[in-house]
């Protein structure tokens, strides 16, 4: 890794803050008012944050150029 780039560009950052918005709404109880919907938005949440950090693991892992501010 010896060439850089700015951080907004970096795929590893992007999963972050998707996964880190997919877990406030899942705090802050985003539902939509039914208990069946309010469990879909719960899983599908729950899952864009896993597919987030793992996706970030995965970008991290294939990256080749370093993160600059």
């Amino acid at each position: 890794m010896t060439e850089w780039k700015n951080f907004i560009e970096s795929r590893t950052v992007w999963a972050n803050f998707v996964g880190l918005a997919a877990l406030i709404l899942s705090s802050l109880g985003y539902g939509t008012g039914g208990l069946d919907e309010e469990k879909a938005v719960e899983v599908i949440l729950q899952i864009v944050m896993g597919a987030s950090f793992l996706g970030s693991t995965l970008f991290r892992v294939l990256a080749t150029r370093r993160i600059t501010v």
